[in-house]
């Protein structure tokens, strides 16, 4: 049976929206939020809550988790997630074997189901591909612009040419700051990225995707949020 870990990394320096670790969401900050879903997944054997933040690890130590107090040099701005996970297994007990499920704050609107689909997913591809939670863009990315020299140019020119209804293109997706669970050995790979080669996508209706880098993503969250309350009290 292998070792299951959740990392929720919580550093307290965000830029675009202060403070949004210990944001307040449906009457708890989004640290608060995040770990009651990783236990309440009943997935990991331990949660790790890693910040430099007082404030987001003293949320922590009021839940039966692991504190990762996060030296300075791994709390910059310039500071990559995959970096700490490194680090954490560098430094703890964690065999190379272990799944490492990461869980970022960000998400608020994830549901405790979206976790167990993306490890059920993993499990079935017998742990051997990372899988990624992701949300499909509204608008095709073969529809995009850059700016240049005052002019919108298309990003991808034959797309573009070819038709400007949505509908026309192919779905594409990105990261939601969901859920991603890989092995640790495969975290330890220095030529990988936070996702790795191939990944196996764990699909999120855009409802459940909304990414808080922003106040007004933040205000968004909030008011789908009370509206499924609403709707689960009906």
């Amino acid at each position: 049976m292998r070792e299951k870990i959740c990392f929720i990394p919580a550093r307290g320096g965000s830029k675009r929206l202060r403070g949004k670790n210990m944001a307040i969401f449906r009457g708890k900050t989004l640290v608060a939020h995040t770990i009651e879903q990783a236990i309440e997944s009943d997935l990991f054997d331990h949660i790790i809550l890693s910040s430099d933040d007082e404030a987001v690890l003293f949320v922590g130590k009021t839940y039966d988790i692991e504190i990762h107090e996060r030296a300075a040099d791994l709390s910059t701005d310039h500071t990559r997630i995959i970096d700490v996970i490194r680090e954490l297994i560098k430094t703890r007990p964690i065999s190379a074997e272990s799944v490492i499920g990461l869980l970022l704050t960000t998400c608020p609107l994830r549901a405790v189901e979206d976790i167990i689909g993306a490890h059920k997913i993993f499990e079935h591809n017998e742990c051997q591909s990372c899988v990624v939670s992701v949300k499909r863009h509204e608008t095709p990315i073969q529809l995009s612009w850059t700016e240049a020299d005052g002019f919108l140019k298309p990003v991808f020119p034959e797309e573009y040419r070819r038709s400007t209804r949505k509908q026309d293109h192919y779905d594409t997706y990105c990261y939601n700051d969901g859920v991603i669970l890989d092995l640790a050995r495969n975290f330890e790979n220095p030529t990988r990225n936070l996702f790795g080669e191939n990944p196996i996508p764990y699909v999120m209706p855009g409802e459940r995707s909304i990414p808080i880098d922003y106040d007004f993503q933040l205000r968004i969250a909030r008011c789908l949020g009370d509206m499924e309350a609403e709707d689960a009290e009906i």
